[in-house]
């Protein structure tokens, strides 16, 4: 069960896929869940196998006792920085904690487990973990995802045409933001990010260095949130606004100091994330009004474009990618 846990955990950061269950986000998608840019349950796998060594001999015994003594002390750390620091809840991280804290009593007393299962464990998580994925890839790509809602056609002519793919209209272009360089209205790709997504601003911070930030045509930035979450995405937009100069420079500003307020807008802190913003932008407070008018332009511009998910990018020839398959070299046209 803790393999399994880990294999599922790690597959969720580096597939960068949605967590099915509520809060889980909140927590692996933190500065807490990566030790050196490495998604902390690719260190505990490793660990689950030690466990299962099946030859004897002294530094097979020290191995598993080594083992044990980092799952649970990971165990009982991460569960004090879950519900104390980030005051959260993950079943997911949970389920694993239990299971190391059980296998520290256990595996001293049973012995070692079978040496096939890990071997079984890993064979059946992997393929669940990428139908997830391909599953998830195929329901944002699709113009027929639930709840989307299509463009009608207009005009007298638009009952006897035969029905076609709908088009965006022009006017969505007003609605997105040139925070990357000014767009094409023809050429450019279209990106979807959400700011609960921690691809989504790694994505947006990694184009802060990227060379052709200002030289070549930018994407035309959409920004979704869910509507128990648009208040702290709302926030961020102020922020934005209350910087000077152009809107790529006031994106910059605000982008370089991302790491301050990371945590409590991935985490849905409302109250931490407004008093970090308030820190860092004082005049934040008096745009909020302009930047709900912002946001809620947007939304009713991404009733128009295909696709859900974060981040989703279109080009103009229809094709399209989604999640970690977006990267910062593939914003600029």
């Amino acid at each position: 069960m803790g393999l399994a846990t880990c294999v599922y955990l790690a597959a969720l950061k580096l597939l960068d896929l949605p967590c099915p269950l509520s809060g889980c986000a909140g927590i692996i998608n933190t500065h807490y869940g990566s030790l050196l840019g490495i998604p902390l349950p690719l260190y505990a796998i490793p660990l689950w196998l030690a466990l299962a060594v099946p030859a004897p001999g002294p530094w097979a015994e020290r191995a598993r006792w080594a083992s044990l003594l980092g799952l649970s002390l990971g165990a009982v750390a991460l569960m004090v920085i879950q519900f104390f620091i980030l005051k959260g809840f993950c079943p997911f991280c949970t389920l694993h904690a239990a299971a190391a804290i059980t296998a520290a009593f256990v595996v001293p007393r049973r012995g070692t487990a079978h040496a096939w299962l890990p071997a079984v464990m890993m064979a059946l998580a992997f393929p669940l973990v990428l139908a997830v994925k391909v599953v998830e890839k195929a329901r944002v790509e699709s113009w027929d995802t639930p709840g989307q809602v299509q463009p009608a056609a207009s005009g007298p002519e638009s009952a006897a045409a035969a029905p076609a793919p709908a088009a965006i209209p022009a006017s969505v272009d007003k609605a997105a933001f040139a925070w990357l360089g000014d767009f094409d209205p023809k050429t450019s790709p279209i990106l979807i990010v959400s700011f609960q997504c921690s691809h989504c601003l790694d994505l947006l911070v990694a184009t802060l260095t990227h060379p052709h930030v200002g030289t070549l045509k930018g994407p035309k930035i959409f920004v979704y949130a869910t509507y128990g979450t648009s208040a702290d995405t709302i926030a961020v937009f102020a922020a934005i606004l209350s910087s000077p100069g152009t809107p790529q420079e006031q994106f910059a500003t605000v982008f370089a100091q991302e790491d301050a307020f990371r945590d409590p807008l991935i985490t849905h802190n409302s109250r931490e994330l407004n008093r970090r913003l308030a820190e860092l932008f004082p005049g934040y407070t008096s745009k909020l009004a302009e930047a709900r008018q912002l946001f809620d332009r947007q939304a009713l511009a991404l009733k128009y474009i295909p696709g859900r998910g974060s981040p989703y990018l279109q080009f103009p020839d229809g094709s399209s990618k989604y999640g970690g398959e977006v990267t910062p070299p593939m914003l600029f046209r």
